[in-house]
């Protein structure tokens, strides 16, 4: 049968005194017991009393008393078990203070505080009393603040009350303040516990003033001081054993009462200004030696925490750790002791770890080839894993050197946590006196695994952060190459631009020099002839055609130059437009095919570009093709506007969009001003972002443009 023991940490006297009386009862009663320190309890994320999963202990003793103050853990407990689903299948018993739903063994101390306060009032004639309490929210501080004050009130007594932790630095911190502040010292000192009580008569000690000063709990240094401290002996191992007693007769399946209490004792020493009431020595004297004996070794164990944490704090890797701690171990004579660690920080005890160290009767052993396994997530393959439930089974059987079984009492555990993480545990067996420095040292451990685990995660995230950038240092080059070339070809498209606009110039001057202005001379030199004649009435309608034609010709180029109805009437009535001066104006029959009704979503620049591809395509239909028809098409595909001209007349394979995407302005010129029209049509595409193509044949030639619409505005009424 075995128990577990939960408690903060054995690193102070009433926790030590209740893990004593338990130890002493589970080997009565040849039973095994493991103890669990540094365990949260937080209802809200259902970690209450995880380690449980895996200690596969038959009954809980947890000792409330510790966390009372903690976390709201009263309310916390309570509201957990309110749901039907948060059972353990095992009996739980709190010692130290009533939680509702389990049994629970208390103290009883009003009546021994009451006892203390009549002893000081009616006794000592003391009229000015300060209290130094603990947390006001600390269950034991508020029933014996609460009784003293009681006391003053019905005494018509001085009383002033200051709380604090139940620390011997709180309660000199406390105590200095109030001398500092005060002329007067009160009559009497009334401490909440012995280790506050302990500090208050340092202070008085320090400003060398003198008053009686009170305790509670009588710890085993309180017995021994030379300050022979008027205290409360409150029965810690009483407490103790009856928790075990209690639990066995709950996992037997008997009945047992809710609340089982122990009386407290008042015990009168020198402290309150009486002489030393009781001899206790003789009695005490097996705890005298073990108190000696750890004064004399305390220098040394001392030392050696001290040194761990030296060391600890230099390391640069786990695997540095394991020096330190093996002269740690050896130095305290530790013979069993195991570090696991869990593969991430968690909210909650884990069922799994890799063991990273131990030592089993004086032998080590570690390996931290883990860490690359739980970098590459192959964690599975390594050896090192630990199922902690597995573990337990195993260690409570192992067997000391001289062959005999290990009592389950001499294992513990201690969490290794960060503020609300869990990092790992350690698991060890050692004497009751050395509990304290273990602790110590696992939290230095606690720290440097945090400490390293950060570090780590920062050398992640900075080589992280280095490729990031020098994936980004290669993306600007590559970026600052492509608008190299961009700016390249945009300098060169603007030359272009300043080129094909040089051209069109240079030929709507020739055409107005070879056509208007040579019609021009013919009807002024028919004019002077005209002068001569005596028939000139009948030549003037011949002269008034000239001039007519003349006319329309300039209109022609004005309308070429500017197609005003593009924004009079749309591009469809335009291109119609178009088409039919070419009828007109040459003998190619040209048709035009135009979109559906719905308006183009363009707008007019695209619209003027589209207009002049088309008209320059009709352009060199007339003059080179030879065709004698031609169809002109503006049309919509899924996610295009496709614009062409198709003629069935002579073509030149010259001319054609090569498959590598050569423009065609790389054609070569096959007369003046050759070229120019295929430049104009590929730098309107590129305005508009189109793909443009030209299909070249002795059958024909197409011209055909295709635009997305994603890169068309909202459509407009043409």
């Amino acid at each position: 049968m075995n128990i577990a023991l939960f408690l903060n940490n054995l690193d102070e006297e009433y926790q030590i005194s209740v893990y004593r009386g338990v130890q002493m009862e589970i080997e009565a009663l040849d039973m095994g017991m493991i103890c669990v320190q540094d365990e949260m309890f937080t209802a809200n994320k259902a970690a209450i009393f995880s380690s449980k999963a895996f200690i596969g202990a038959d009954g809980i003793l947890i000792l409330s008393s510790v966390f009372m103050h903690k976390e709201n853990f009263v309310t916390n407990f309570a509201e957990f078990f309110k749901n039907p689903q948060n059972k353990f299948n095992c009996p739980v018993v709190s010692i130290g203070q009533q939680l509702p739903y389990f049994p629970s063994i208390i103290v009883e101390s009003h009546d021994s505080m009451y006892k203390i306060m009549k002893h000081l009032i009616d006794f000592h004639k003391y009229r000015k009393f300060l209290f130094v309490g603990g947390p006001k929210t600390h269950q034991d501080n508020i029933t014996r603040e609460t009784i003293y004050k009681l006391m003053i009130e019905t005494t018509g007594c001085e009383g002033t009350v200051i709380n604090g932790e139940f620390t011997a630095v709180s309660g000199s911190s406390i105590m200095r303040d109030y001398l500092i502040s005060h002329v007067d010292i009160p009559d009497a000192v009334v401490a909440a516990s012995d280790t506050i009580a302990f500090g208050v008569q340092r202070a008085l000690h320090t400003y060398g003033k003198i008053c009686a000063v009170i305790g509670f709990d009588d710890t085993a240094k309180a017995q021994m001081e030379i300050s022979n401290l008027t205290t409360v002996r409150q029965p810690f191992e009483d407490m103790g054993r009856q928790a075990v007693r209690t639990l066995r007769d709950m996992i037997m399946g008997e009945e047992v009462p809710k609340v089982v209490s122990i009386d407290s004792t008042l015990v009168i020493r020198a402290s309150c200004g009486c002489g030393k009431r009781i001899e206790e020595t003789k009695s005490l004297m097996p705890r005298l030696l073990e108190m000696q004996y750890n004064a004399i070794n305390s220098e040394s164990f001392l030392l050696n925490v001290s040194f761990l944490s030296q060391s600890l704090i230099t390391v640069n890797s786990l695997e540095e750790i394991a020096l330190p701690l093996q002269y740690f171990l050896t130095g305290l004579n530790i013979a069993t002791f195991y570090l696991i660690l869990y593969k991430k920080p968690g909210l909650a005890p884990m069922r799994q770890g890799i063991l990273v160290f131990q030592r089993v009767n004086n032998k080590d052993s570690f390996d931290f080839s883990y860490l690359s396994q739980v970098k590459e997530q192959s964690l599975a393959s390594t050896e090192n894993i630990v199922f902690l439930n597995d573990f337990f089974g195993v260690i409570v059987k192992a067997r000391d050197t001289q062959g005999g079984k290990i009592a389950f009492g001499g294992w513990a555990i201690y969490h290794l946590r960060s503020g609300s993480e869990y990092l790992g545990l350690i698991v060890y067996s050692t004497t009751n006196m050395l509990h304290s420095y273990v602790c110590s040292a696992a939290v230095f451990i606690a720290n440097t695994v945090k400490r390293l685990q950060i570090a780590e995660t920062e050398q992640e995230r900075l080589k992280k952060l280095e490729e990031e950038v020098a994936f980004r240092t290669r993306d600007l080059v590559a970026t600052h190459k492509k608008l190299e070339e961009e700016a390249k070809r945009r300098l060169e498209v603007e030359a272009e631009v300043l080129s094909i606009s040089e051209l069109e110039r240079q030929r709507f001057s020739m055409d107005l020099h070879d056509d208007i202005c040579q019609r021009l001379a013919g009807i002024s030199m028919f004019c002077r002839s005209l002068a001569s004649r005596e028939d000139a009435e009948i030549l003037l309608p011949e002269l008034s055609e000239m001039i007519d034609e003349t006319l329309t010709r300039t209109r022609q180029y004005a309308h070429d130059s500017f197609p005003v109805e593009l924004d009079a009437f749309g591009l469809n009535e335009a291109l119609f437009s178009l088409c039919h001066s070419v009828n007109k104006q040459s003998l190619c029959l040209c048709s035009y095919k135009g979109v559906a009704l719905a308006p183009l979503p363009l707008t007019h620049v695209q619209k003027l570009n589209i207009y002049r591809i088309i008209q320059e395509a009709l352009a060199n239909v007339i003059k080179h093709s030879k065709a004698k028809n031609v169809s002109v098409g503006v049309d919509t595909e899924e996610g295009y506007i496709v614009v062409y001209v198709q003629d069935d007349g002579i073509g030149d394979v010259r001319i054609s969009s090569s498959r590598d995407g050569a423009p065609a302005s790389s054609v070569q010129p096959r007369r003046r001003g050759g070229g120019l029209g295929l430049r104009s049509m590929q730098y309107r595409a590129h305005q508009l972002g189109a793909d443009y193509r030209i299909v070249s044949s002795e059958t024909g030639t197409l011209v055909e443009v295709k635009i997305p619409i994603s890169i068309a505005p909202p459509a407009k009424p043409d």
